[in-house]
């Protein structure tokens, strides 16, 4: 099993190494551009094609609902840190922060680990995608849009048509939306022509998703000392209050699924398609950059640790999840004029 999963992140990491060393010929434009391609259009095809597949028949409901409310709790504590760090101007950034921690890497890394670690549960790695994507990124991208108005001095009537319109044109909403639709109307399968159109796209994915993390990479040597505090933050909200929110709900609310999946399912990394938002928004991607990886090999740790006989009798990934919070909270005792400030523009 740790090695099935060790392939997986072994091509992982690989790939995002092409892609530091492809930052190096690049210019801030193309990088930029190699990230849009992948959260405008390979990404969501990803997402179309695994919501389509989704049998919603045998759904666990009270497990979806489990998902909803953790992703909301998490959402708005890193919402409301944002705001703390950035003012009430930097609302944008705050949501891009709320973003990061609450939207998981479900279909690139969480599918593959999930079909080797809980295979029959793996289909809920979708319907956890599904969930950010239809009722919490809207959320948070209103924000975003709000935000970004309010900045530029738009009125009211302007603010709310360039909100709503952001929201409905937003690849990702539309994707899971016409993916679930299309999963009622076919339920045999997607026609020939459109499931090899969107298997061809889709197969770029994970290829363009580390890379567009591996530009990430080359590019850390411009994070400073508050974007690594935040990153901090932002990992333990990811790591530590979204799996405990997870098991919390869950065994509340009577959940079936075993208490070892909804963990996993809570620690699932967080997503590259998060950074790129960023990078083409310029909503602090020196935050989330870095984020990204970092938060995947903890999450892969975390993952494997207790299928470890001897780890596992120590509580190995209690005292790594201890270790991620009382990092978080050590950055946060930083004295604000201890880090460089950041300007809101990126």
């Amino acid at each position: 099993m740790a090695a099935e999963v060790g392939v997986v992140m072994a091509a992982s990491f690989s790939t995002m190494v092409c892609g530091a060393r492809l930052g190096t010929w690049l210019g801030p434009e193309a990088r930029k551009a190699v990230s849009y391609l992948y959260s405008t259009v390979v990404f969501p095809a990803m997402v179309f094609r695994g919501v389509a597949a989704i049998d919603l028949s045998g759904v666990d409901w009270q497990l979806m609902l489990t998902i909803l409310l953790s992703k909301l709790a998490v959402a708005m504590v890193c919402l409301l840190f944002g705001i703390w760090r950035h003012g009430s101007q930097g609302l944008p950034h705050a949501a891009a922060y709320a973003m990061a921690a609450s939207h998981s890497f479900d279909v690139t890394l969480g599918a593959p680990m999930a079909k080797v670690l809980f295979p029959v549960y793996a289909g809920y790695i979708y319907l956890n995608q599904s969930t950010q994507l239809v009722a919490v990124n809207p959320l948070l991208l209103i924000l975003m849009e709000i935000g970004g108005s309010r900045s530029k001095g738009a009125s009211i009537s302007s603010t709310v048509a360039s909100t709503v319109k952001g929201v409905a044109t937003n690849p990702l909403v539309l994707a899971t939306l016409v993916g679930l639709a299309s999963g009622r109307a076919f339920p045999a399968g997607l026609p020939p022509v459109l499931a090899a159109l969107s298997k061809q796209i889709a197969d770029a994915g994970p290829f363009l998703g580390f890379v567009s993390l591996g530009l990430a990479m080359n590019n850390l040597s411009a994070t400073s000392g508050s974007d690594v505090r935040d990153a901090a933050v932002l990992c333990a909200a990811k790591l530590v209050l979204m799996p405990l929110c997870y098991a919390a709900l869950g065994s509340a609310l009577g959940v079936t699924a075993p208490m070892a999946f909804l963990v996993f399912l809570g620690s699932l990394p967080a997503s590259a398609s998060v950074y790129s938002l960023t990078l083409t928004r310029g909503l602090s991607p020196r935050v989330v950059g870095p984020l990204v990886p970092v938060s995947m090999l903890l999450s892969v740790a975390l993952s494997l640790l207790p299928n470890d006989a001897k780890l596992a009798t120590v509580s190995a990934p209690a005292a790594l999840r201890l270790g991620i919070g009382a990092l978080a909270a050590l950055s946060l005792l930083v004295p604000q004029g201890a880090v460089s400030p950041r300007p809101h523009a990126e």
